[in-house]
């Protein structure tokens, strides 16, 4: 039984909220386009495609999955045209289809006798797909399609929020690791310092002259110095993301 869009984007919304990285949305959303359009013989798959790449990045089933990588293989299916066109496509009879006879073969091969790819523009750089495949003829009737097509229109605000969560936590990330950089370097600067008798200024330069005659990075050589003074391991920076 086809599953309320209702129901599938609510459950894509909770998800979202429980969510820790983007990857967890991409799989509920290929679980919840296969309860809406694929029926219960089939699997769906997520393509992303950045920068004229495409990559299957979540999927319900290994067989749709390797239909999708011959598809990038081959450079043609009903993926990639969606992607290019900018609308849905339907492949209501796969085995008849001429179309793209690489992934046509591969698809008859696996089992599927129906097809579908609905694409997702999220923003200029980052294109998505929703992909369909049916071990059952008739499943893309006009309800089933219509299903589908507002479930990847709520795609695309589920997925700039969640690359802005992952935007987020990347400059979450980038802080944490120029703190522990800071705390290990002004370790060091302390250790010259008290062995040269000299000011911070005077000690930092040292050390960056230090790095620059051993040709390494002044936080790896902060880092030895720390390490090899102490006798273990620089602790790591006390800082802590809020959450909430």
């Amino acid at each position: 039984m086809d599953e309320p869009v209702g129901e599938a984007i609510e459950r894509l919304h909770t998800t979202l909220v429980e969510a820790t990285d983007v990857q967890q949305v991409l799989e509920a959303v290929a679980h919840a386009c296969a309860g809406i359009v694929a029926g219960e013989a089939g699997e769906t798959t997520v393509t992303l495609r950045r920068d004229g790449r495409a990559t299957a990045v979540a999927w319900t089933g290994e067989r749709a999955r390797h239909c999708d990588e011959v598809e990038y293989a081959s450079g043609a299916g009903p993926c990639l045209s969606a992607l290019d066109l900018g609308e849905t496509v339907l492949v209501h009879d796969v085995a008849a289809d001429p179309r793209w006879p690489a992934w046509r073969d591969t698809a008859v091969e696996a089992g599927f006798v129906a097809a579908a790819a609905f694409p997702v523009r999220v923003n200029p750089d980052l294109e998505v797909s929703l992909n369909a495949y049916s071990d059952a003829p008739g499943v893309l009737d006009d309800a089933s399609v219509a299903r589908a097509q507002a479930l990847a229109g709520e795609l695309r605000h589920v997925l700039r929020y969640s690359l802005r969560l992952l935007e987020l936590a990347t400059t979450t990330a980038d802080l944490r690791t120029a703190l522990e950089s800071r705390a290990v370097i002004d370790q060091a600067i302390g250790m010259v310092m008290a062995q040269n008798r000299c000011s911070a200024e005077e000690a930092l330069a040292l050390l960056r002259r230090a790095s620059q005659g051993r040709n390494v990075k002044l936080r790896d050589l902060a880092h030895e110095m720390v390490r090899r003074v102490g006798g273990a391991e620089p602790p790591e920076s006390t800082f802590e993301p809020r959450n909430g």
